[in-house]
């Protein structure tokens, strides 16, 4: 099952990867201030999406509710690739700057939703053993994506990238459909829920039950701030690059070759991380260790920058960060919510993995952006302000991993 998995991540991130480049184009085009207004309404895209996505979880079961949100994200980048093609200026910018809100949404639903059936179908052990590897299989898509858009980038039409995603994410699918029946089949490696749960939806409750549950629990609610440090610190990171790039490189499609190849960079790393780290560091060392490495990296990445904001300085961040981000702190993310309740894997998870995290980018871009636009600060002074935040964020990282711990020895237990 764990091949199956990997595939089907392989597909997800492949097609993320390709409409990713052209998001930060359009980030680097608008700089600081337009951003400041498009995270803030893809937060407020994702008040309207969680809620809709909760009845899905309500009505549908696991296998049909994956279903539905991949076949809308594909059908959705139909309507984007028609209307960059054949759209007039208007409707070609507006557009834009949809794809820019959607890419957001697009990139935490479809990932929220691999890892909230993965968390469902593997218990606290299997994930530290298997979910290093499972995320090395959607790197290696990402890395494929990046090389290929690096590549067409100049060739082809934002348009005619479209049509790559649309066909990678029905591929994806059809292995998910794999994964379902070789569960089927198999009900013993999720020992946790009978063979069924697959035909009957995941949860049951209310349409906010997620928000509560999350409220109502000191340990979602430290995921939540821990997840918030993360956002922060990426989005000011986010924020030096578009800047940086959209100063140094004038040419929108050599912005976005750049920008695949900073991809490309990021995901060799990020796999070296994964097959070879993540697993060991998740065994061996703990949950606490892998979350606060993070942290650590970021803290070497703004002291640096406040010396040097060149732009290999600012490509080499983003790789090093992302790399660490996507290599040892999302296996350890996910291996968080193997101890909590079904209902909190899909509700509560997808609240965290959607509202939190663009609360958290739409929060962080405001403050960013006024003390930036505003109050007139430039990024040295921001990156040196943050140091003793990243150092709080290190020791919540810490709590957080002891308390997964215990959480995971009483389970064993009972």
């Amino acid at each position: 099952m764990a091949i199956l998995a990997a595939i089907w991540f392989f597909f997800v991130l492949l097609s993320y990867s390709v409409v990713r480049p052209v998001r930060e184009t359009m980030a680097a085009i608008g700089g600081t201030k337009q951003l400041q207004g498009l995270m803030l309404v893809t937060f407020a895209t994702m008040l309207v999406a969680v809620p809709i996505y909760a009845v899905l979880v309500n009505r549908l079961p696991r296998r049909w509710l994956v279903r539905v949100v991949f076949h809308f994200f594909t059908l959705s980048l139909l309507v984007f690739s028609v209307s960059l093609s054949f759209g007039n200026e208007p409707v070609r910018v507006w557009a834009a700057r949809v794809f820019f809100i959607w890419v957001n949404v697009f990139g935490l639903f479809v990932t929220s939703v691999f890892w909230s059936v993965l968390a469902d179908l593997f218990s606290s052990e299997q994930g530290k053993r298997l979910f290093g590897r499972i995320a090395a299989g959607g790197t290696v898509g990402a890395v494929t994506g990046s090389l290929l858009t690096s590549q067409v980038a100049t060739e082809l039409s934002t348009a005619g990238l479209l049509l790559i995603p649309m066909a990678t994410l029905q591929a994806g699918l059809w292995f998910a459909w794999r994964l379902e029946r070789r569960v089927a089949k198999e009900p013993s490696f999720a020992p946790k829920e009978t063979p069924r749960d697959a035909d009957r939806p995941p949860a049951v409750g209310g349409l906010w039950e997620g928000v509560t549950h999350v409220l109502q629990s000191s340990y979602l609610a430290s995921i939540c701030i821990y997840l918030f440090f993360v956002q922060a610190a990426g989005t000011q990171l986010y924020f030096q690059q578009a800047e940086i790039v959209g100063a140094s490189v004038p040419d929108d499609q050599s912005k976005t070759q750049l920008f695949a190849y900073i991809d490309f960079c990021t995901q060799v790393l990020t796999l070296t991380a994964q097959l070879v780290l993540s697993g060991w560091i998740l065994r061996r060392l703990g949950v606490a260790v892998a979350l606060v490495i993070l942290p650590l990296v970021y803290l070497v990445s703004f002291s640096v920058l406040s010396v040097d904001g060149s732009l290999a300085v600012v490509a080499t961040a983003m790789v090093v960060t992302r790399a660490a981000g996507y290599g040892i702190t999302v296996p350890a993310r996910e291996v968080l919510f193997t101890v909590v309740s079904r209902r909190d894997k899909y509700k509560s998870k997808s609240f965290i993995d959607t509202v939190v995290l663009r609360g958290g980018d739409a929060l962080s871009s405001q403050v960013l952006g006024s003390l930036r636009n505003l109050a007139g600060f430039g990024f040295a002074t921001l990156n040196l302000w943050s140091l003793p935040l990243i150092a709080l964020w290190s020791y919540a990282a810490l709590r957080l991993g002891r308390r997964q711990r215990q959480l995971a020895e009483r389970k064993t237990v009972t």
